[in-house]
């Protein structure tokens, strides 16, 4: 531990460093000669229009590329699941969409979550805007703590489909109590946050592969021209490798990594692909909502002005998912803004945010005020990347304003 508290300690003067640094350079630029000189440097809005125009001809040239697939995304009706099942849809493939959200219907027995901040969605927009961007949408209600309904809905894409090409293991559920009690002591949870998170975010993962299996086996035999494999998706993230909000959320995606990991094992002989994803700070409705009532600012305290959409993540899933080497990445976990830099692809404002390991996305967020992320543009910023292992220390140091 002592250890740990060594190496965060390092880290927090690197930071304050570079915050010294980064206001030394603002002061430079603020002086009439290198005003004039800077002027003729690129803008923000010049990289963005760039990364913009790569984005919109990559996009054209890439188009369709799940034309004919049969996807299933786990808890789609809003967030980083909708945003994935958008993109796959985008890309031509039919998308079967579960939830427990539904305008058809009340919500599924016993899929209690926290009701302490409303979000809007349901299954059946998610699906409709799917068809209107060109795929085909077809939203499933189905709590996916329930093991026989998560058999009827693989039943009903085995009936209609007759395989099944891309599984996303996304449905996660927040427990009762919002923000705070995700952020409060694992003695002061209660065995609930446990049960909850883990039912459906990780067990939940491992009995949707399980049935699913039988679909994606008969995938290799009939799968559409442009998927080189079956793929199954898991949704994690950095908090299963670095504390992250409580004991309870970090042990259940270290869970969904170690599943990833262990079931490549058995899935790399019958040619499956199986990833873990690992978005960085998201501006899904429900972080919103918590910017617009405070909580956002209570308990995490970063800025958003690198958070990535939900499509992000949907775009690195389809990246991989069309890639003919995509088993050099089975069994791992990858980040979904470093898969932007490998890919070449952008968010839907046409930027690419920083992986959550780099100077780019730590200093904004940790080290410098308001008004010092207000006056260094990103591109200034190393695009330095910490160590895996460095990451693994610890939580990260406290932000102090």
């Amino acid at each position: 531990m002592r250890s740990c508290s060594q190496l965060w300690q390092v880290l927090t003067l690197l930071f304050a460093y570079s915050a010294k640094v980064s206001s030394f350079i603002v002061q430079s630029l603020q002086s009439p000669i290198m005003s004039s000189s800077l002027s003729l440097l690129p803008t923000d809005s010049d990289y963005d229009e760039l990364a913009a125009t790569i984005g919109r001809t990559a996009s054209g040239i890439d188009s369709r590329r799940l034309h004919d697939c049969v996807c299933l995304v786990t808890g789609a009706s809003r967030g980083i699941g909708k945003g994935i099942a958008l993109e796959l849809g985008k890309q031509g493939a039919t998308v079967y969409v579960t939830g427990t959200t539904s305008s058809s219907s009340s919500p599924s027995k016993d899929s209690s979550t926290d009701t302490s901040v409303s979000s809007p969605g349901t299954i059946e927009e998610t699906a409709t805007t799917i068809s209107q961007l060109g795929g085909t949408g077809i939203p499933v209600l189905c709590n996916h703590a329930d093991d026989d309904q998560v058999q009827r809905l693989l039943d009903r894409i085995e009936k209609e489909q007759g395989r099944l090409d891309i599984l996303v293991n996304n449905a996660f559920r927040l427990p009762p109590g919002g923000v705070e009690k995700l952020n409060s002591k694992f003695w002061e949870q209660g065995s609930e946050v446990w049960d909850s998170i883990h039912s459906v975010g990780l067990r939940s993962h491992f009995v949707a592969t399980a049935k699913a299996m039988p679909l994606m086996l008969k995938s290799r035999e009939n799968k559409p021209a442009n998927l080189p494999r079956p793929i199954v998706a898991m949704v994690s993230s950095f908090g299963g490798l670095t504390y992250t909000f409580n004991v309870a959320y970090g042990v259940g995606k270290a869970g969904v990594d170690r599943l990833a990991k262990d079931m490549a094992m058995e899935l790399t002989p019958e040619g499956i692909c199986v990833v873990s994803f690992w978005p960085g700070v998201v501006n899904t409705e429900r972080t919103q909502a918590s910017v617009a009532n405070g909580d956002w600012d209570k308990y995490v305290g970063i800025p958003l002005e690198n958070a990535e959409s939900p499509e992000f993540t949907g775009k690195a899933i389809v990246s991989v998912a069309a890639d003919p080497d995509n088993m050099s990445k089975t069994g791992t976990y990858q980040v979904v803004a470093e898969l932007a830099q490998e890919y070449g692809f952008s968010d839907t404002n046409g930027r690419r945010p920083p992986s959550i390991r780099s100077l780019r996305f730590l200093l904004p967020s940790y080290a410098f005020d308001k008004e010092t992320r207000a006056k260094v543009p990103n591109w200034l910023i190393p695009d330095w990347k910490l160590p895996f292992w460095v990451m693994a220390q610890g939580a990260p140091p406290k932000k102090e304003d």
